[in-house]
């Protein structure tokens, strides 16, 4: 892995945008765990069967999730799977620091609530915000790809609670949107895929497919982090 981009000899990507806890990511390793999920079949046919050798990347705004990431990062390193997990930042449309909302009375169900927008009943912290694209472009984009004939795989997901819309135009702009092969959310509504489906049509290069799909299920499980016995030769 070169020091200068730790996406370098990933083949397959998956980018996390919101990750909350990291549930969907562990969607990705450990399907057995999640039976019935509707974006493994998504997962499925964008990756095939190569999930272990999937390069995973997810970003949190909310820092009362930071300890739990960290043991969920380490526990993926230590089965092999490339997973970092940049924690405390705010997926944007601009490097600045932003205002992030979050409602101290609603652990139990993950801080489902917390977003860029402001509540009334929502405490406020400051983190740093990351123009996505920007990074897209100067990681994903230039990552070194290892030879096969095998071709490269980019999925995404986007819970931003707040930029969604913005981002995906952003995206669209710089012209990174349609070296994505798929990208899923909820927070973009019917007209805005509707526009991207009429603008498709006239484009014989846009691979992209968007998705409308809000998977919560196993939102608040936290399965143990087990790591295989490892066996001993004596």
């Amino acid at each position: 892995m070169s020091e200068d981009n730790f996406l370098d000899g990933c083949r397959y990507v998956y980018i996390d945008l919101g990750t909350n806890i990291g549930v969907q990511i562990r969607k990705l390793y450990e399907p057995h765990l999640y039976p019935g999920a509707p974006v493994l079949q998504h997962f499925k046919n964008i990756f095939e069967n190569n999930f272990n050798e999937v390069c995973s990347v997810g970003f949190e705004a909310n820092p009362v999730h930071n300890s739990y990431l960290t043991e969920f990062e380490n526990y993926c390193l230590a089965r092999k799977w490339r997973v970092k997990i940049f924690k405390s930042t705010a997926v944007s449309y601009v490097d600045k620091n932003l205002t992030f909302y979050i409602n101290p009375g609603d652990n139990q169900n993950n801080q489902w609530g917390a977003s860029l927008i402001e509540g009334s009943t929502k405490l406020n912290v400051t983190v740093p915000g990351i123009d996505i694209t920007s990074w897209f472009k100067r990681t994903v984009l230039i990552r070194k790809i290892p030879p096969g004939i095998m071709p490269p795989k980019v999925m995404m997901k986007t819970d931003i609670e707040g930029h969604d819309s913005a981002v995906l135009a952003n995206l669209i702009f710089s012209g990174a949107y349609c070296s994505i092969d798929l990208i899923y959310g909820e927070h973009f509504n019917n007209e805005f895929q509707q526009a991207i489906s009429l603008l498709k049509k006239d484009s014989n290069t846009c691979k992209t497919e968007l998705i409308s799909l809000d998977d919560e299920s196993y939102y608040l499980h936290r399965f143990p982090f087990i790591l295989p016995v490892q066996q001993v030769n004596y």
